[in-house]
């Protein structure tokens, strides 16, 4: 019984710290990383505390230690708002008609694979984009070539239901351009680029007209980490065979670009989120990959007044980025609170590092 007690009083310890870091982990987006960047490590790992937290309430249950499971479930209604951001479920509800509704399509597209588009061999980015049905198309890293791989005339061609587009190169190359694009079916009106320093990523501003109604969208790209192939390949190595060894091989790598990466996107998204506080229009949509989760500084920064698309009406946690084991949902849609989101939904067709994301939005 002595042994009993013992074993108790520890797990009863490491279940305070757990729910300590669930807590602080929950509502780290607060803090800025270029203040302190280990909230930012701490918003990264909430899923983690949560499903150690869900552990150790499914264990107190177990030995009827209601006293234990009471305050671990406290813990959940405490961070009740950030559980449902992070893993949001609505059952099926019914939608208003289509033409209504306007849907809305982000994608990260890896600049399509570096592959041509040619009628025997398409290239599945752009078909599966053609295919889609959205109204408005939002991309990051786009790619457009200059001379006979994938130029602008050639994409246009294949994606002729959006007579309205258009293309912010990023980074130059000699053989072609990267950067943002937006692919509509209504017009646009004016578009502009967001300034702020990177090397690779940004984010623009363009004015659509849908219907008469002044509809601005927001497509951005922010800051990634920067990994590379090795530091890919380590950090999943460190997933399958979690040791001491592992961690330290990636350890210096990833705490060096990490810090960096979440110092960059906190400036980018003060930028974006004081020029979305000055546009003016009927309705709002920001999107893109963010390159941060739903609990993270950037994403609650740009987000502001806005409401998240998928936590509305989204089902699951949504990971959106496939490549190495990173498991997080990092592609958003965020829109005005004049709009309802309607089946917000991370399509899970692996042509991309990202899956792309997209929902129907029907403005009031």
């Amino acid at each position: 019984m002595k042994a009993f007690r013992w074993i108790h009083r520890i797990l009863a310890v490491l279940n305070g710290v757990v729910m300590f870091l669930l807590l602080i982990s929950a509502f780290s987006d607060i803090v800025s990383p270029a203040d302190h960047l280990l909230f930012a490590y701490l918003g990264l790992a909430f899923p983690l505390f949560l499903f150690l937290n869900v552990g150790f309430l499914l264990l107190w249950a177990i030995m009827h230690k209601w006293n234990h499971t009471f305050v671990v479930l406290c813990s959940f209604l405490i961070c009740w708002k950030p559980i449902r951001q992070y893993l949001p479920f609505h059952l099926r509800v019914e939608q208003p008609p289509r033409e209504e509704m306007i849907k809305v399509l982000t994608y990260n597209v890896m600049c399509f694979g570096y592959k041509d588009h040619t009628p025997g061999q398409p290239n599945p980015i752009i078909q599966y984009i053609a295919d889609s049905g959205a109204d408005i198309v939002c991309m990051q890293e786009y790619l457009e070539g200059h001379t006979d791989l994938l130029t602008e005339n050639k994409i246009a061609r294949v994606l002729s239901m959006y007579p309205y587009h258009f293309h912010v190169p990023l980074v130059h190359y000699p053989r072609y351009t990267t950067g943002l694009a937006i692919y509509s079916k209504y017009p646009i009106r004016n578009s502009r680029k967001i300034r702020y320093d990177s090397s690779f990523n940004g984010s623009a501003v363009h004015e659509l007209n849908v219907k008469g109604k002044k509809v601005i969208v927001v497509n951005n790209h922010l800051e990634s980490f920067k990994f590379t192939v090795e530091d890919r390949s380590k950090y999943s190595e460190f997933i399958r065979n979690a040791n001491t060894g592992t961690f330290d091989n990636i350890r210096g790598s990833l705490r060096q670009k990490m810090g960096e990466a979440f110092r960059i996107r906190a400036e980018q998204a003060d930028i974006i989120a004081d020029e979305i506080e000055a546009l003016q229009g009927d309705y709002l949509i920001v999107c893109g990959d963010f390159n941060d989760t739903p609990i993270s500084y950037a994403r609650r920064r740009i987000q502001g007044q806005l409401r998240d698309a998928y936590v509305e009406s989204g089902k699951g946690v949504g990971i959106s980025y496939n490549g190495n084991m990173f498991w997080f949902r990092i592609d958003h849609i965020l829109h005005s609170p004049n709009m309802t989101a309607y089946r917000a939904t991370v399509d899970r067709v692996k042509l991309s590092d990202h899956y792309p994301v997209w929902c129907y939005l029907k403005p009031d």
